[in-house]
């Protein structure tokens, strides 16, 4: 039995319509905040990325001699690279999730040698009712939203109180709940591995839940001045608008439905050796 959870509310600022990109762009940052601050890359991930593919641009001219040092610089520029394109494969798999599905209910990302005694357990839950249905796969947004939610995380006290001691480079796991109600053929099409059963987390490990609230903080009825047009009042008097007892029935359906799936997609941590490695 893990851990008794530490529960972090993640309040997602002037975001005044939640599309299902946007949350997967929030995911994707609290993604990369976790690789740097937990060890498992030397900078933020767009310094990285951005460190990693100058080599390739180098190395088209580098006509180093062969030798054990040159060999040893390539060997551990290798496994920089793979864990740079494992990190944008979950990346992207992550966006294509959310913009294939629009039903994911939360995931998490377990960091350890295996997911069955995972040593840190980050579980993310979505606000998946507030995502809009009607603003399409819109993901671009504003630096000023991404930082604020991010600052949170990086002034949080119980977060650094369970970082007090240091992570060595590991594997990153990714797991996601899904809410499956009718959509199994095309779960299937993501190359997601189904589990049957969830993986229950050692005592040992930190277990984390980040709770993402979604807030604009304006007036709901600021934002209904569309009910005011003939085709609503159409609507009824046609009577078209479902019951209450039908609505409740078909969301317990679909908070029912759910099935946790595990990415085939693996970070492995990278830790730069003690000589240069970055520098040309």
């Amino acid at each position: 039995m893990a851990q008794n959870p530490k529960n972090i509310e993640l309040k997602l600022h002037d975001v005044d319509v939640l599309t299902a990109g946007i949350v997967a762009e929030f995911v994707n940052s609290i993604l990369d905040f976790l690789l740097f601050h937990r060890s498992q890359i030397p900078f933020v991930y767009k310094t990285y990325k951005y460190y990693v593919e100058k080599w390739d641009e180098t190395n088209q001219t580098d006509n180093a001699q062969e030798s054990f040092k040159h060999y040893q610089l390539q060997k551990q520029r290798s496994l920089a690279k793979e864990t740079k394109e494992a990190i944008s494969n979950m990346r992207e798999l992550i966006r294509t999730t959310f913009k294939s599905s629009k039903a994911v209910k939360s995931l998490r990302f377990l960091f350890g040698n295996n997911t069955f005694m995972p040593a840190e357990s980050y579980t993310i839950h979505i606000p998946h009712t507030s995502i809009s249905k009607y603003h399409g796969d819109m993901h671009s947004m504003a630096d000023g939203p991404m930082n604020q939610t991010l600052l949170q995380l990086l002034t949080c006290e119980d977060l650094y109180a369970l970082w007090s001691t240091e992570l060595k480079a590991t594997n990153v796991f990714l797991e996601l709940e899904l809410m499956t109600h009718g959509k199994e053929a095309q779960i299937e099409a993501w190359k997601l591995i189904p589990k049957d059963v969830v993986s229950q987390l050692p005592r040992s490990c930190k277990n984390v839940h980040l709770h993402l609230l979604h807030g604009n903080g304006k007036d709901n009825a600021g934002l209904e001045c569309c009910k005011q047009l003939a085709i609503y009042e159409d609507i009824a008097i046609l009577n078209l608008h479902p019951t209450d007892g039908n609505e409740e029935v078909c969301m317990k359906e679909t908070e029912q439905a759910t099935g946790w799936w595990q990415a085939d997609v693996i970070v492995r941590g990278f830790r730069a050796p003690k000589y240069d490695l970055w520098s040309n």
